[in-house]
């Protein structure tokens, strides 16, 4: 088939899948999910978020088919949308990774944190311990830790003294260190972690 003749049946096709045609959907992602997940994992360098990557992109289009029916160049949609969702994805991994960095370095001297254990959940269990601390450890906590600033700074801002800034961080490290060590869904999350025998 002819360059002219391929654009013009792709094109017929992207019409189709604009009507809701499940088929003519099913045809565009097997001719390019394929070199689409070779592009995307050239970036990710991971198999599994490449193919997670394809997946949602495709779901995209089929979820706004209407707007294939004005696409003049599929490829350069398509692999718009892929670099743009694989930036997001790179960027939001790379902000789980400070954050994940932080929460260790803030937690590794305790012996029961294991920065290794499912992150995602660890992330959201210490997010909901921090929600729970009493007002003043919580604002001091979010002050130092999340905004880093001095304790004098915290001081000035809360209108309290350098060294109770510093006992308030204290007492919320222990009250979120406890809350973990409490929660089941931590103890769960240690007994399904597999073994790794070196």
């Amino acid at each position: 088939m002819s360059s002219d003749a391929s654009n013009l049946y792709e094109k017929e096709l992207l019409l189709k899948v604009a009507d809701g045609d499940e088929k003519a959907f099913a045809e565009i992602f097997y001719a390019h999910h394929n070199k689409l997940g070779a592009y995307v994992f050239a970036w990710t360098k991971s198999l599994p978020l490449a193919e997670e990557i394809v997946q949602d992109v495709f779901l995209k289009i089929w979820l706004n088919r209407n707007a294939l029916s004005s696409v003049e160049k599929f490829d350069n949609y398509l692999y718009i949308l892929s670099r743009n969702y694989t930036f997001n994805a790179l960027r939001k991994l790379a902000n789980e990774q400070v954050k994940r960095q932080e929460w260790a370095r803030q937690f590794g001297n305790d012996p029961d944190f294991d920065p290794d254990t499912d992150f995602k959940d660890y992330l959201s269990i210490i997010e909901k311990a921090v929600s729970v601390l009493p007002p003043q450890q919580q604002k001091v906590f979010n002050l130092k830790r999340r905004k880093g600033l001095k304790y004098e700074e915290i001081a000035s801002q809360l209108n309290i003294a350098p060294e109770t800034a510093r006992k308030h961080l204290a007492a919320a490290q222990r009250n979120i260190i406890a809350y973990i060590k409490s929660n089941p869904q931590v103890i769960l999350l240690i007994l399904s972690t597999p073994l790794v025998i070196k």
